[in-house]
């Protein structure tokens, strides 16, 4: 069952509208995260708990992100302007909010099930690329990512494939992600 409203059931599918958020913008050139598609509810919204929808979107390596105002940004999307371009990424996630949701995961197989039937595969067990960042020799910001099996978190290497979820959490109608 698919739907457009702001309160899901557990395992529901949620179609979000298009929402974007300005990262930055640098000469003719902007950077923007935003949600929409489909995306599945793990945990429904009570009283006292927001309510999380997970997309699984596959698993890059490091060689498709960069950092963007000190931020991990992979290029999901992007339009053409007639005097600049725009591109478009999915938020990642906190390593904490990757944890909450792969607890969730582990205890709920028919949740897993559910990804695999929707073409989004995950295995809890595995790594996930995280909005948190860690520092090199240079200064520079670098991306990291959880791995499930430790719960720690570790620096990008070149050629290791990470899954990138994005996760928006609902409470009495307002997304936030």
């Amino acid at each position: 069952m698919e739907s457009n409203k702001s309160n899901w059931n557990l395992g529901e599918i949620a179609n979000l509208p298009r929402t974007e958020k300005v990262l930055k913008q640098s000469g003719s050139t902007t950077y923007v995260r935003y949600i929409q598609s489909r995306y599945i509810c793990i945990r429904e919204a009570t009283e006292n708990q927001r309510g999380i929808l997970l997309k699984v979107l596959g698993k890059p390596n490091s060689e498709h992100l960069r950092m963007v105002s000190g931020l991990p940004f992979c290029k999901d999307d992007r339009e053409e302007l007639f005097n600049g371009r725009r591109y478009f990424s999915f938020p990642f996630p906190s390593a904490r909010d990757v944890q909450e949701v792969l607890e969730i995961l582990k205890w709920n197989q028919s949740l897993v099930d559910q990804f695999e039937a929707a073409s989004m595969h995950i295995n809890p067990d595995s790594t996930f690329w995280v909005n948190d960042t860690t520092r090199n020799m240079l200064f520079q910001k670098k991306p990291q990512f959880l791995d499930a099996r430790d719960a720690q978190l570790h620096p990008a290497t070149d050629d290791a494939n990470h899954y990138r979820l994005s996760i928006v959490h609902f409470f009495k109608g307002n997304l936030n992600w």
